[in-house]
């Protein structure tokens, strides 16, 4: 069976890639299919535990995000390089992650389809 990579490289807020990706991941899941998220560029504000969406007029994504492993959504990846560039730790996350270096994610690509991109 094939494994689904879902890539998130936006600002949370930016549009409705974040939704999207939330609808997207929940559906491969409901199917079994065990997705893979990896969040890296802008993507990783995503997971910011301390967010202020009502300046934006939206609610928070971070219930949505913390019920990804009640829905066997547990393969959370981050990019490290993508947190340190924004002065990032894993403490500053809302959610339990694995953190995996740049030239990891080419090896992550290689065995994973179909690969998504939001």
């Amino acid at each position: 069976m094939n494994t689904p990579l879902y890539i998130q490289h936006r600002a949370p807020y930016d549009g409705h890639a974040a939704a999207e990706l939330l609808d997207a991941l929940l559906v491969s899941a409901a199917f079994g299919q065990n997705p893979t998220v990896l969040f890296h560029g802008e993507g990783v504000w995503q997971l910011l535990a301390n967010q202020t969406p009502q300046v934006y007029g939206a609610k928070s994504l971070i219930a949505q995000l913390e019920a990804l492993p009640l829905y066997d959504v547990e393969n959370i990846l981050v990019e490290r390089e993508s947190l340190e560039s924004r002065q990032l730790k894993a403490d500053d996350l809302a959610l339990a992650v694995r953190i995996i270096a740049r030239e990891e994610i080419r090896q992550l690509i290689a065995t994973h389809f179909p690969i998504l991109r939001f």
